[in-house]
């Protein structure tokens, strides 16, 4: 386990300078008062995530990593548990914003533990799809699926905080607490689960038989 939290540590230091690029986003976000939860937790999240993926295989810190004292089963777990971490960073960022915006008057949504859980299912659900795809595919299809991950999750996040925004559907449909709503969360929390456990057995295997 400690070697799964150095890992992580590992990539938090490798990323942490580009995820500057995304708070000039973050704050037209808060300014224009179109930004949500899922926007300034999500994008930050995935960016760290993809950008450190990326770093890997550019630098070849994957070959490096297989030539210290940790299993390639340490190093796919390293990768999903590392959402975790970025995830707190997208928090952090959050609560930033919503401090300042406060200290400025600016109008802003509120979030707490339903939205978070929401949050953290959405970033789960990305990770799962995103990170069998970096066990598979080499440095050059790499590019193509960063570039489509980051922009697919700029812009969905921001058209489904606004449709969250606008409909109030956290209170009134997905996170009522009662009767179907109760029961469409389980459902999700399943769903994501499965999809999750599955995810992690694939990119277990795809590293496993990859040549480093």
């Amino acid at each position: 386990m400690l070697s799964v939290a150095y890992l992580i540590r590992k990539d938090i230091l490798l990323v942490y300078r580009y995820v500057l690029i995304v708070i000039p986003f973050l704050l037209y976000m808060a300014w224009s008062e179109t930004g949500t939860l899922l926007v300034y937790v999500t994008f930050p999240a995935v960016v760290m995530l993809v950008t450190s993926c990326t770093l890997d295989m550019q630098n070849n810190s994957q070959r490096f990593t297989a030539s210290l004292p940790v299993s390639r089963a340490q190093i796919v777990w390293s990768k999903y548990v590392s959402i975790l971490a970025f995830t707190l960073v997208g928090l952090a960022f959050a609560a930033v914003l919503q401090l300042l915006s406060m200290m400025l008057n600016v109008e802003t949504v509120a979030f707490g533990i339903p939205e978070v859980g929401m949050v953290l299912m959405l970033n789960l659900l990305v990770t799962s799809i995103f990170l069998p795809l970096y066990f598979w595919l080499g440095p050059k299809g790499m590019q193509i699926v960063r570039t489509v991950f980051i922009m697919l999750i700029a812009i969905g996040s921001a058209v489904v905080g606004t449709m969250l925004k606008d409909y109030d559907i956290m209170k009134n449909g997905i996170f009522g607490g009662a009767g179907s709503a109760g029961m469409q969360l389980s459902i999700a929390s399943i769903s994501i689960l499965i999809l999750l456990s599955l995810s992690i057995l694939l990119s277990l295997k795809l590293y496993a038989r990859q040549d480093i």
